[in-house]
């Protein structure tokens, strides 16, 4: 069944991203805000009662990108869109009894890559519950929560360390890439943690202290290392996810060690020509799944989701650098007429491998749109 799922639904994103590479990008009118906009409507399923992840390639809910949009959503006004989004996919995931990162156009589960678990994928969906502040839907659907976050605890986590066990292929946002215990993987279970406690949860993960473990295990003055390893590689979402989820709380010490962060960064070109890359291909300490080799975009390309979480962190931390890099974004967005989800690291177009096209219309808008509309709320990012 999964197998089939898999090929059924790879065979559809391929076919999209093709069309696009044959016909070329969709694209929207107006100024970046009315862009994002149009896009962010057009990506709720009226028919299903839930957002996808982009218009075409990902017609699918997405628990990782769902709930890294929920936040900004929630902040738009879509209160009952995002209610409708999170009680449809419970719904879901009761019938089936187990959480997946992702629920195909037929209400079937599907996990990427296949037969691994998303730690990410689940730390997104409880962090966007937790915004939503549905008490009563949380209430119905606490079974299945506490199971799951068991199981999340129980796959995923250590006990007698309290860090992401080492030696096993986990999807990620990077999930073309095979990493032992990730730094990235580590700072989901910070959010996990911290969105259980909001929940008002019975939560595993309470007594680790993560702040403390994090840095600790990974930190090496100027960047954090990619996983356990700790190979020579700069990894774009090992030591920005760090500072977006709030590790280092939102003081000038933070602020001081962001931008001692970012200048790494940016003498190694991760956030050129915009925030911002993955890694850099100078540095080929990575271990990849088969499916790289068709599609080699997780390597030096420009990745707008990380992108987004330089911006919210600037946004919290560099007001300055903030204004400068959501200019940029501003630009993008208008210069080409989209919201892209991948651009070319050199041309900055959006990104082509050989049999496919970057997506146009990611949900990931609703997040540089909230930017452009109005100042932070009090809300965002980290849960207080």
């Amino acid at each position: 069944m999964s197998h089939r799922i898999f090929l059924a639904e790879g065979a559809r994103i391929v076919g999209a991203g093709l069309k696009r590479k044959l016909f070329g990008a969709k694209r929207y009118r107006g100024s970046a805000k009315d862009i994002c906009e149009q896009i962010c409507l057009g990506c709720f399923d009226e028919k299903r009662r839930c957002y996808q992840t982009s218009l075409t390639s990902y017609a699918q809910f997405w628990a990782r990108d769902f709930g890294r949009c929920a936040p900004a959503l929630l902040d738009l006004g879509f209160e009952r869109q995002v209610g409708e989004t999170y009680a449809y996919a419970l719904c879901v995931y009761e019938r089936f009894g187990r959480f997946a990162l992702v629920i195909t156009p037929r209400g079937e589960l599907l996990e990427f890559p296949l037969g691994t678990y998303s730690p990410d994928g689940f730390a997104f969906f409880l962090m966007g519950l937790a915004h939503l502040a549905d008490g009563a839907l949380v209430k119905k659907y606490r079974g299945l929560l506490e199971r799951e976050i068991t199981r999340f605890y129980e796959t995923v986590v250590d006990p007698r360390s309290g860090l992401v066990r080492s030696g096993i292929h986990f999807s990620e946002a990077q999930d073309y890439v095979v990493r032992s215990s990730s730094c990235y993987s580590n700072v989901m279970c910070f959010v996990a943690q911290r969105s259980i406690d909001a929940l008002g949860l019975s939560n595993p993960l309470a007594g680790f202290d993560y702040p403390e473990l994090i840095p600790e295990r990974y930190f090496e003055g100027r960047h954090f290392c990619d996983d356990e390893r700790r190979r020579d590689y700069i990894s774009g979402d090992a030591s920005i996810l760090p500072f977006w989820s709030g590790l280092f709380g939102w003081d000038d010490q933070a602020a001081r060690l962001f931008a001692r962060v970012l200048r790494k960064l940016d003498a190694d070109g991760i956030n050129a020509p915009l925030p911002a890359r993955y890694g850099n291909t100078a540095r080929k300490n990575r271990d990849m799944i088969f499916i790289e080799r068709f599609n080699r975009w997780q390597r030096d390309a420009v990745w707008t989701c990380l992108g987004i979480h330089v911006l919210e962190t600037l946004e919290r931390l560099d007001r300055a650098r903030f204004c400068l890099e959501l200019k940029k974004y501003e630009q993008l967005v208008e210069e080409k007429g989209c919201f892209p989800e991948v651009l070319d690291g050199e041309t900055e177009e959006l990104y082509e491998g050989p049999f496919y096209m970057a997506e146009d219309s990611m949900l990931w808008a609703a997040n540089l749109w909230r930017m452009l509309e109005r100042p932070i709320p009090k809300s965002s990012l980290a849960l207080s």
